[in-house]
């Protein structure tokens, strides 16, 4: 995919390393999914918004996903941790699955979305 054919998601400066992260909507087959990015250690992460357990939405609060220390993903409902740099939960009642990457880049400042798999439905502000 070229940079014309990019869609822009976000600021970088609207990603703090281990802090809050960006909700979206996505629309695949004319479903709307709900998304988000994230940033840890100096890299962005994109994900489907639904945890692996039962697919309810992961954030606590307006796309809070972070536990208290920064290091996992959280899911607001079960508790349920997922490793930041690839999805995987590594405790509660979906351990062993994954979160569904969404994938994103990140060029001159900006969030984008790189998944053929999905058009940009709605952005947050």
């Amino acid at each position: 995919m070229n940079a014309d054919q990019k869609k822009l998601i976000c600021n970088s400066d609207d990603l703090k390393s281990g802090g809050i992260g960006f909700k979206f909507t996505l629309n695949s087959d004319s479903q709307q999914v709900p998304a988000f990015v994230i940033r840890f250690k100096g890299e962005v992460y994109g994900y489907l918004n639904r945890c692996a357990h039962l697919m309810l939405e992961l954030d606590w609060d307006d796309a809070e996903y972070f536990d208290t220390s920064g290091e996992y993903i959280i899911c607001s409902n079960h508790g349920a941790m997922f490793e930041p740099e690839t999805g995987l939960c590594i405790n509660g009642p979906c351990y062993g699955a994954s979160l569904e990457p969404v994938s994103v880049s990140e060029i001159d400042a900006e969030i984008f979305l790189d998944d053929a798999r999905y058009q940009i439905e709605n952005v947050e502000e």
